[in-house]
């Protein structure tokens, strides 16, 4: 959450203010308005930043010698300007510093430059000379193996020439963000934020109870079009004009929402299906990315594997067999999750159903390169994985009630009623990543709730391929 001071302007204030300056407003004029509930993710992410800046002040270039001093999380300010900094140090000869930002990200990105410019800037006007500007972010060619490697886990890019160019830019968004609290933003859905849409905390207090499916769920619209719409007031999918310029997909979306009925196409349906091979196997993988590797053979951010739910319809009509597994850390989850996968499954592949396929492959993919002695595995899986996501991605069903989506959470609802993640203790990938990653790795936590954790999780994969098997059920009963 961005920070504001009554009288500076702060570095995550100023960031906020690039982003979506109404919610920039609103956060230093009605704070209570911007009040976020407690998240799992942002409780994660904000740790996983700790641990990230611990290691890196394990770095010799931070240690302090006759030269140089070293200063973390150090606070410069001005009459309207205030940064804390993560790592200064000073040339203790010249009085120069040089100036460095941790970011747990695998390279550099734009919105860093702005960061550490602002610093730049604060630093600069209150009486410091800025030498060099680096960003530490995690070296993603780094393969653990064993004890960490500091020396080796970061890359440490100088940004100095990237900051310089934008500094005066920044000095007058500094003074225009300074401004901007002085004025009373106009709400407007067609000035909407990139970042948050209608998801801004301004645009939802300014317009309260919008349609449930708007011009904003139209797939893969145009940020203008958008636009164009909204200036017309047409908000509701359903005002769009019948010859306002869209894609076929996206014409054939918005009719479906007009007439609200379903749109499907029951021959090209069945034309895949019947190109299936059985047995077939209803696959899904649990993963876990972190920006210090926890395991050896894994990489910064790498989704590693850690359980997977298998279900298998070995021929026509045939009931499902359900297999599964789940690492309880106190293995090498990848390698183990591999093994049981390659025995589960067997020799005879047929065809593995998932949902959006580029994730299931790209984890083959990883596996693979990992574990030589699977490498033919994995390859021939990938080769015969079909993705059940793209009957409806590829709008061959079209429902109403998707809204354009085609999530399984926003399918399986419509399809299978009698089906939900509502009731589970885990009903999403990120809780149950970052759950998995407290059972696995947190001492402290005691054993009754370490079982309940694994139980959840096991429920929660379990049915993400039962869905799959029920939807599949549903194709095939409508195509008969």
């Amino acid at each position: 959450m961005p920070k504001t001071t009554k009288d500076r302007l702060t570095k995550s204030a100023y960031l906020s203010y690039l982003r979506c300056p109404q919610e920039y407003w609103l956060l230093a004029h009605q704070p209570l308005f911007v009040v976020e509930p407690y998240s799992l993710e942002y409780e994660h992410l904000r740790q996983q930043g700790y641990a990230v800046q611990q290691m890196v002040k394990r770095l010799d270039r931070f240690q302090n010698n006759a030269t140089t001093t070293v200063d973390f999380e150090r606070a410069f300010q001005t009459a309207e300007l205030y940064a804390r900094t993560d790592i200064v140090v000073t040339d203790n000869a010249k009085g120069t510093i040089d100036l460095y930002e941790i970011k747990s990200a695998a390279s550099v990105k734009e919105d860093h430059y702005d960061d550490v410019a602002f610093q730049k800037l604060t630093l600069g006007s209150s009486g410091s000379t800025v030498d060099r500007c680096y960003v530490v972010t995690m070296n993603s060619e780094y393969v653990r193996k064993g004890e960490i490697n500091p020396e080796e886990l970061f890359v440490i890019t100088d940004v100095t020439d990237q900051v310089n160019e934008r500094l005066e830019v920044t000095a007058q968004q500094a003074k225009d963000a300074i401004a901007y609290l002085k004025t009373i933003p106009i709400p407007s859905l067609v000035d909407y934020c990139m970042a948050n849409k209608l998801n801004c905390n301004f645009i939802k207090l300014h317009f309260p109870g919008l349609p449930d499916y708007t011009v904003f769920d139209i797939a893969f619209l145009k940020h203008e079009k958008r636009r164009e719409l909204l200036a017309q007031e047409i908000i509701s999918i359903t005002d769009v004009p019948d010859d306002f310029p869209l894609s076929t997909k996206q014409r054939i979306q918005v009719r479906a929402a007009k007439s609200g009925s379903k749109i499907i196409d029951r021959v090209a349906i069945a034309k895949r299906m019947d190109a299936w091979e059985y047995p077939l196997h209803f696959l899904d993988y649990e993963t876990f990315s972190y920006a210090i590797p926890q395991f050896d053979g894994v990489r910064p951010f790498q989704q590693m594997c850690f359980q997977y739910s298998l279900h298998t319809i070995r021929e026509p009509h045939g009931e499902p067999e359900h297999t599964f597994f789940l690492s309880r850390g106190d293995d090498d989850p990848p390698r183990a999750m591999a093994e049981s996968l390659r025995k589960a499954i067997g020799d005879e592949i047929g065809t593995v159903l998932v949902w959006y396929e580029a994730f299931e492959k790209s984890r083959n993919t990883e596996m693979a390169v990992m574990f030589p002695e699977h490498a033919a595995f994995f390859e021939e899986v990938n080769d015969r994985t079909r993705d059940l996501m793209k009957i409806f991605s590829d709008n061959l069903y079209i429902h109403p009630e998707f809204k354009g989506r085609t999530s399984i959470k926003k399918v399986l609802p419509v399809l299978v009623p009698k089906l939900s993640y509502a009731s589970l203790a885990i009903g999403d990938g990120l809780t149950a990543s970052i759950s998995w990653y407290r059972a696995a790795k947190w001492d402290t936590m005691d054993q009754e709730t370490r079982q309940k954790i694994f139980s959840d999780l096991e429920l929660y994969c379990e049915l993400d391929t039962l869905a799959m098997v029920e939807i599949y059920d549903e194709l095939s009963t409508i195509c008969r």
